[in-house]
């Protein structure tokens, strides 16, 4: 699909980096995203709970999560969602419960969209050489390993991705073609495949898993992006074979504290974090096959945007959620220093740059964009460069060692990532502040 030029000739260069760093200062604060209308979210402490709850609260089954007691149930009226869900939260049989959440991507949210740029800018731009991707590269470029894109799809034809992309899902439209759809004008149009290209560039032979969750305007749900997440976990439904993406990219999230993507993120991670919630009793025998995928598998690095807000308050999610095994991602710039567009709170745990990143795009051309979104898969790259070094780690491990080997930015407590501490075990000098 070749991007409209009369569109996108207006996309000045570097544009994006001044409009959604002056959209971050016309508000620091965001509200939580609403709910899909009528839909709930619920864990069950039993999967034989369910047709009691069904009766009991006037739902309707839609999904359900594999064989885990994790339901999307569906009111009768949009206007019960709220009053339902207290209710369902109030009994004992439900571990939790709550609507299904909007998504989005960051950049969507902020109304950032990308300008052109061109194959040279892609390979001579400045993040490559400020991680120390080059010298990574001499030692491993991710071979073996896969890492899966949770977006709005991929460009297939795009040559710069040629050979890398693997088969995945689309669970927006419900069918076997996770390709991007759209055209420049809808907000997020290239957002995957931009994305997609980060990884490529930093582990460029990793393997890409495209599980598509957006649409074109780059909202999506709590539910699509769980599914995604333990479709990446394990695609054959089996626990005993290693065909799981050991790497999972989300450069989306939404501003509601989700209990769904915690829990979620917590299997697929095999967190042995214990935070004494009292919906973290996964001892259903739905939970069997992710016991025993832990065991022989060890689990999935998530990595995960921080967010656009520019803010030290808001929080997005699951990054926010900081589980064990998951990484939460904001933008650096080039003069090393985190970038006004992004969020900055002390959740966060690592940065990477994201202020004027050029990747691949629909069309089989190269656009500029700047957000978390650009800074998240260049993570995702890198832990899989580390993941590649050590076939064996566990997610944990993988996230310690990136951050355990970062590097100091200016004027922050926040550190960015680097390549050649993450694959060398070095430590490295930080920048030089002004």
């Amino acid at each position: 699909m070749k991007p409209d030029t009369k569109t996108c000739g207006a996309r000045l260069r570097g544009w994006p980096v001044a409009l959604v760093a002056a959209l971050a200062v016309a508000g620091n604060a965001m509200a939580a995203d609403a709910g899909v209308p009528r839909q709930i979210a619920l864990k069950l402490r039993s999967g034989d709970s369910l047709p009691g709850i069904l009766s009991a609260y006037a739902l309707t089954l839609q999904k359900r999560l594999g064989p885990r007691p994790m339901f999307l149930v569906r009111t009768v009226n949009p206007e019960d969602v709220n009053a339902t869900v207290a209710a369902l939260r109030a009994d004992a049989r439900v571990a939790f419960a709550e609507p299904n959440f909007r998504t989005r991507g960051p950049e969507a949210r902020k109304r950032s969209v990308w300008a052109i740029g061109s194959a040279s800018d892609y390979a001579e731009q400045w993040a490559p050489a400020q991680l120390g991707l080059v010298e990574a590269h001499a030692a491993t470029q991710g071979a073996g390993i896969k890492v899966a894109v949770i977006d709005t799809g991929v460009d297939y034809g795009h040559p710069a991705l040629a050979g890398r992309l693997l088969p995945g899902i689309d669970y927006v439209d419900k069918d076997n073609d996770p390709s991007e759809r759209g055209t420049t004008a809808d907000l997020a149009f290239g957002h995957g495949t931009h994305v997609a290209g980060l990884v490529a560039l930093s582990a460029p032979a990793a393997k890409l898993l495209p599980l598509r969750v957006l649409d074109p305007k780059g909202q999506g749900n709590i539910w699509a992006v769980a599914e995604a997440l333990l479709y990446a976990a394990d695609p054959d439904l089996d626990p005993a074979t290693p065909d799981q993406a050991q790497v999972i990219n989300l450069s989306l999230g939404t501003t509601s504290p989700t209990r769904l993507l915690d829990t979620v993120v917590e299997l697929v991670t095999c967190s042995d974090d214990d935070d004494d919630e009292d919906d973290d009793d996964n001892s259903d025998p739905g939970f069997n096959g992710d016991r025993e995928r832990c065991n022989l598998q060890h689990g999935s690095v998530v990595v995960a945007a921080a967010g656009n807000g520019g803010s030290a308050r808001e929080v997005q999610y699951p990054a926010g959620e900081r589980a064990e095994g998951a990484l939460s991602v904001a933008a650096s710039t080039e003069d090393s220093k985190i970038a006004d567009f992004s969020n900055r709170g002390s959740w966060i745990q690592i940065a990477a740059p994201g202020a004027g990143i050029t990747s691949t795009v629909p069309g089989g051309g190269y656009g500029i964009w700047s957000g978390t979104s650009m800074a998240t898969p260049l993570v995702a790259g890198i832990a899989a460069l580390a993941k590649a070094r050590n076939p064996d780690w566990k997610p944990v491990d993988v996230t310690k060692r990136l951050t355990d080997r970062s590097v100091a930015l200016c004027n922050t407590a926040l550190r960015r990532v680097d390549a050649r501490g993450a694959v060398f075990d070095e430590d490295l000098p930080g920048p030089t502040c002004n």
